[in-house]
């Protein structure tokens, strides 16, 4: 689109970095074109979302010019709720979203909740990017993928497994049993209403495995074996363990490899629309905040994720899990 172009000029143009980031627009130093900004956080405190949220509210606003940037959280129905909510507000560029919009608002939207519709929404970055691994708790018989499958095919009802029902996790199980020809009814699927009960429950060996997302999951690496990470590549450094698809070799199948989380600083597309001048701005300021020394040191001593993706790449990442999530969701 001709717009969008324009406007990622005028971001590119905005941000030029130097040492001590002097070269800011003049924008920057008159603060923002709201005298405040709202971050909506779909979700309780605490969970990796508001994290990020709190962390970009610490830090943007001596971006926009001392702007105060305040988190609000609305919870319930899996993020449902809050993108609602969201939705509904001015498009005039006063709020913004952190949120997994991968696998949450993709849920819901194909759920049909909400009156939710996925145009609705801009994504400015993918900031935070994980990936889900395949736990058992270390008292399990299972050392291989292949083991812990081949007994769920002699044996159903015998293995549980954790999960967020319709997240990514839980849909990537059931892609891996469809695959094998298992039903997935031989498992005996345990809900729960986030990454964190799911933790204690597989750390406590109160589930047999589970699909969960695999940054923030180490604090459980004592009590856990780590089967396979749905990575391209292996991340031995975090999990030592081989990729979904060199774990389902032996079974001679191969599985799509759905990323899990990916948080990100959303707006109404709306606003992008209406309002270009102050969307630069923000993004603008969003940018200097990611490249400032600070803010990186405070998220990788709190474990939270700083890429920049951008609204290309980022939107491209989405939509590749949305055509996974829109071809396997009525399995769930």
């Amino acid at each position: 689109m001709q717009f969008t172009r324009r406007t990622l000029l005028k971001v590119a143009g905005a941000t030029p970095l130097v040492a001590g980031f002097g070269a800011m627009p003049a924008y920057a130093a008159e603060g923002y074109a709201h005298n405040k900004l709202t971050l909506l956080v779909p979700f309780d405190t605490g969970g990796s979302a508001d994290r990020l949220a709190r962390a970009i509210a610490q830090f943007l606003p001596s971006e926009l010019g001392d702007t105060p940037v305040t988190v609000v959280n609305r919870s319930g129905g899996s993020g449902t709720l809050g993108f609602t909510w969201f939705s509904r507000q001015k498009d005039d560029g006063s709020i913004a979203m952190v949120a997994p919009i991968n696998p949450y608002l993709i849920s819901a939207v194909l759920r049909g909740q909400g009156g939710l519709k996925w145009d609705d929404f801009h994504h400015i970055n993918g900031q935070w990017q994980d990936y889900y691994v395949v736990l058992v708790n270390k008292a399990q018989p299972y050392e291989t993928l292949e083991a812990l499958l081949t007994d769920i095919r002699a044996n159903p009802g015998k293995v549980s497994c954790a999960i967020i029902p319709g997240d990514g996790g839980h849909l990537s199980a059931v892609i891996m049993l469809e695959k094998l020809g298992i039903p997935k009814d031989n498992v005996n699927w345990v809900t729960y209403d986030g990454g964190g009960p799911m933790r204690t429950a597989i750390a406590g060996d109160q589930a047999t495995m589970t699909f969960i997302s695999a940054l923030g999951s180490n604090v459980i690496s004592d009590q856990v074996r780590p089967l396979a990470v749905y990575r391209e590549e292996r991340d031995d450094a975090r999990w030592p363990a081989p990729t979904i698809n060199e774990a389902l070799k032996p079974l001679n199948v191969e599985v799509p490899v759905l990323a899990a989380d990916l948080r990100c600083l959303s707006v109404q597309k709306t606003f992008v629309e209406k309002h270009p001048e102050v969307y630069a701005q923000l993004v603008a300021a969003y940018r200097r905040m990611l490249d400032r020394q600070d803010f990186r040191d405070f998220v990788a001593k709190g474990e939270i994720g700083g890429d920049w993706l951008g609204p290309e790449a980022t939107s491209a990442s989405l939509q590749k899990s949305y055509a996974i999530f829109e071809q396997y969701f009525s399995q769930l």
